[in-house]
């Protein structure tokens, strides 16, 4: 059976990964609440919180970064009235200047409606690294 909000939050979710491999600023702006609470952790990184260091941390990275892939693995997505969630992994190919990187990342995306409309209000990127006597590479 559709679910028409569940539709809408993957819809903005997938628009989210599309201004990612993009390297689009504007199209990320467009997918995120412009709220002073939004806040993003990508891997590794402090807590960021704020339109302005939120988005100035996405600038930072297309910036340095000449290609970006994802493929994704166990994609869960919750829709609780107002607020959604969807947690899946990221299995991410990026080029860079100095060469290129693989990774595996747990990520959550956090969304709330507003006006009819769902929005981006907060993304986690936790790094996964390989199980114990996995030969797999940390990047």
């Amino acid at each position: 059976m559709a679910d028409p909000d569940r539709d809408a939050v993957l819809e903005v979710n997938a628009a989210f990964y599309r201004a990612f491999e993009g390297l689009d600023l504007t199209a990320m702006e467009s997918v995120w609440l412009r709220a002073p609470y939004i806040t993003c952790v990508h891997p590794g990184w402090a807590l960021l919180v704020g339109w302005g260091p939120v988005m100035e941390s996405w600038a930072g990275i297309f910036a340095g970064t000449l290609e970006m892939r994802f493929t994704f693995e166990d994609l869960r997505t919750e829709v609780r009235g107002d607020a959604a969630w969807v947690i899946v992994t990221e299995n991410l190919v990026s080029a860079h200047r100095d060469g290129r990187m693989t990774a595996r990342v747990q990520a959550t995306n956090l969304f709330e409606r507003h006006d009819g409309r769902w929005w981006i209000v907060h993304h986690h990127g936790s790094p996964l690294h390989p199980a114990r006597g996995s030969s797999a590479p940390l990047h």
